[in-house]
């Protein structure tokens, strides 16, 4: 689909014979609005109108109700009782229809039919949610179950959550190549704001590595997220008794660049932390813009893990904002300027004192971590004394200089900005400070300090700001924040990741602190389709005579000639083998395609060649 698509639609129902105007300027369009405004009744007919362009099968439309077909197993709908393992999801004629059907049935459906949906689907819910699903047919009809990990115990899809269910429904959809256009009504329900937001990160993956066209209609501002201004463009704004606004990206409002600041601060992130199981204050507004990139592109999962990331504006809120999550039960961890720990103990006091913090400086031959902190500071305040006529050069350099108040103290501006020096500069760099060892000596204390802090949930940037780690944007300013970090990240956007990785590591630290501790890998789940397989092959090559012989012989042991793999029939030197390739341009491995031969070990080559693709 080419970018801008315009569609006139007729919505009778709400707006009468007023035309109504959609505009899809991105991958992602989403219609925010009141409820009964017009929003699923402009999503139907919009289904319709690309549907009749673009063919019926290319078009996939999710209600709302996703889960409705099994809603009598749920709950009492009537005088009868329906139990639970009587629950299927159709047959063979449903399961050709699945494109048509608007129902969680149809994603089911395509799972059964697309191996590798499957496997993009069941590891998520393996890694993420901790459930196996299964997908049997029983006596001409389909049927669903789930297992948790950790227990052998099966039961009915339809004593499954119904946000889990909703989230395997879309992700199905997502995953589907045949699908060019995905709408999905209300894709918030049943799940919780950080679902939410992991949701929302799928879908921009969807858009952006397969081309997929998405539209929602949503009232979840967790679903709504910007890089920039002009992404203000892909929202479709209703309101009820009014023809829907957009808002074209060549308005000149949006050239303002105090508006594209305050709208880069848009958030409304301090509600959704009281549903969050850990939270992690930052700053400002260029702290969260940076840290909801890195989260992103790093795959981090801070939302699965039930995290929250709240932006406090300014350091002097982390003590009452800490203890305002603790006294509700919240675990709280902190990412501070350099300056929130070289000025006052107020943001490390937080930390100073938990159990698990004392035993750690314990281990360091430290009664405790003030005891550190004071001795620490102590050799601060001496060298900064000592050389602050000798290091200008240095310090001088340093944006906490170069940004100081003029009402500022001196000296706070100089400790600052030589303890930030420290970070920046290499060891042999410091080598050549006045009193070099001295200062090394001190940033291996300091270095010791922050990994106990880290350990217990206080980060520290020790370079100074976020601004000090920018390599795109200016860091030696702190003038107009927001705009400089959406500078930042569109360069970051094209960067591979070890090098994000290298650059920005404070930040990362608190970022995994918050994130859940396992990765996705569908490269196991690809090894053991490949091993169901692999050895029959190998063992028939002397009898067949082409790959469509092989399908058959494959089909005959698993009921199914639909393989993952691509094979192809080769001999080097009288020995024969196969070139596998990967039959699908959604799976997330590496190492194929790739060459085995009779009498080679299967799992050695297949252990050896797949493996996980770093992204």
């Amino acid at each position: 689909m080419d970018y801008p698509y315009k569609c006139n639609l007729k919505v009778e129902k709400v707006f009468g014979e007023q035309q109504v105007g959609i505009t899809l300027y991105s991958g992602l369009t989403i219609f925010v609005g009141a409820n009964a405004s017009g929003k699923t009744q402009t999503l139907k007919e919009l289904r319709n109108h690309l549907k009749s362009n673009m063919g019926s099968n290319k078009v996939r439309y999710l209600s709302s109700n996703r889960i409705g077909p099994m809603e009598q197993f749920r709950s009492k709908i009537n005088q009868y009782s329906y139990p639970a393992d009587q629950y299927n999801v159709g047959d063979q004629g449903a399961r050709q229809a699945r494109h048509e059907i608007e129902t969680v049935n149809g994603d089911f459906f395509t799972m059964d039919a697309r191996k590798d949906v499957y496997i993009k689907v069941a590891e998520r819910l393996s890694v993420l949610f901790n459930r196996q699903i299964y997908i049997r047919w029983d006596a001409g009809n389909m049927k669903v179950f789930f297992g948790k990990t950790e227990t052998e115990d099966e039961y009915s899809v339809v004593a499954e959550a119904s946000g889990l269910v909703n989230i395997i429904s879309i992700l199905a959809a997502l995953f589907d190549e045949d699908v060019q256009v995905l709408m999905i009504d209300e894709p918030e329900v049943s799940l919780h704001p950080q679902l939410q937001s992991y949701l929302l990160r799928e879908i921009q993956k969807a858009v952006s590595s397969y081309g997929k066209v998405i539209i929602i209609s949503t009232h979840s501002t967790e679903l709504i997220s910007f890089n920039s201004i002009k992404d203000l463009s892909n929202l479709v704004f209703f309101t009820e008794k009014k023809v829907p606004i957009q808002i074209a990206p060549e308005m000149p409002e949006l050239k303002n660049r105090k508006l594209k600041d305050f709208f880069m601060r848009m958030s409304q992130v301090y509600k959704t932390g009281f549903f969050a199981k850990k939270v992690l204050l930052i700053e400002g507004a260029s702290d969260l813009i940076i840290c909801r990139f890195l989260s992103n592109k790093l795959d981090l999962n801070i939302d699965v893990a039930g995290s929250q990331i709240i932006p406090v504006d300014g350091k002097g809120q982390f003590p009452v904002i800490t203890k305002l999550f603790r006294l509700i039960g919240k675990e709280v961890a902190v990412l501070t300027d350099l300056d929130g720990f070289t000025d006052d103990n107020s943001i490390v006091d937080l930390f100073s004192q938990l159990p698990y913090a004392i035993k750690l400086a314990n281990e360091f031959g430290n009664e405790n971590i003030s005891e550190m902190i004071r001795s620490i500071k102590s050799k601060i305040s001496e060298l900064v004394q000592s050389h602050k006529d000798d290091m200008k050069v240095v310090y001088e350099a340093h944006p906490y200089w170069i940004n100081k108040d003029d009402k500022e103290e001196e000296d706070k501006a100089i400790r600052r900005a030589l303890v930030a020096q420290l970070f920046s500069f290499d060891d042999s760099e410091l080598q050549n400070w006045p009193d070099g060892t001295a200062w090394l000596s001190l940033k291996t204390r300091l270095k010791s300090l922050f990994s106990i802090l880290e350990t217990v949930g206080c980060f520290v940037l020790k370079k100074g700001a976020i601004e000090s780690y920018y390599l795109y944007a200016p860091n030696t300013t702190y003038s107009e924040k927001p705009s400089a970090a959406a500078d930042e990240i569109s360069e970051l956007q094209t960067k591979d990741n070890e090098l994000i990785c290298n650059k920005y590591e404070d930040v990362i630290l608190s970022l995994k602190y918050a994130a859940l501790t396992k990765n996705v890998d569908e490269s196991f789940a690809v090894k053991k389709e490949l091993l169901s397989e692999l050895a029959l092959v190998l063992g028939v090559l002397p009898t067949v005579s082409n790959e469509k012989e092989i399908y058959s012989i494959i089909k005959q042991a698993k009921g199914s000639s639909n393989s993952l793999f691509n094979y192809r029939i080769i001999n080097n030197n009288d020995k024969l083998g196969v070139e596998i390739s990967l039959h699908s341009a959604i799976i997330d491995v590496s190492g194929l395609p790739f060459q085995i031969f009779t009498g080679q070990n299967v799992n050695e080559v297949v252990n050896g060649n797949v493996k996980q693709k770093i992204l």
